[in-house]
């Protein structure tokens, strides 16, 4: 039996980055084109982001940097309207984080069902 860290439909999306297990974390971390595609690809399955870590190369390998950023659903908010709003949120903390040039990692902590 397959063991997924998500579900299928997100790991096949989240899946294409470098994995963290070595870090102990199961999940994946992105370059930043790769984040936000995978975030545009979250939104088309209607998949909230709940947050993510951010991550650079150090010795040959990921270490994290400790930045994050979180979007809690707010009291009354639909879930359309909170998957909205959280993946806004990770585009622009994405797109408008310093120095990624290519040597920054995102990883993404969606909506587990």
């Amino acid at each position: 039996m397959v063991q997924y860290v998500w579900s299928e439909q997100v790991d096949s999306i989240l899946g294409a980055g470098e994995s963290l297990e070595m870090l102990g974390v199961r999940n994946w971390a992105l370059d930043q084109a790769g984040a936000l595609e995978a975030v545009g690809r979250l939104s088309c399955q209607q998949i909230a982001v709940t947050g993510g870590d951010v991550y650079r190369p150090k010795n040959g390998r990921l270490e994290p940097t400790y930045d994050n950023w979180y979007c809690n659903r707010s009291d009354g908010e639909r879930m359309c309207e909170y998957v909205e709003r959280s993946i806004d949120v990770a585009r622009n903390y994405i797109s408008d984080y310093p120095n990624s040039d290519g040597g920054t990692f995102f990883s993404l902590v969606p909506l587990a069902w």
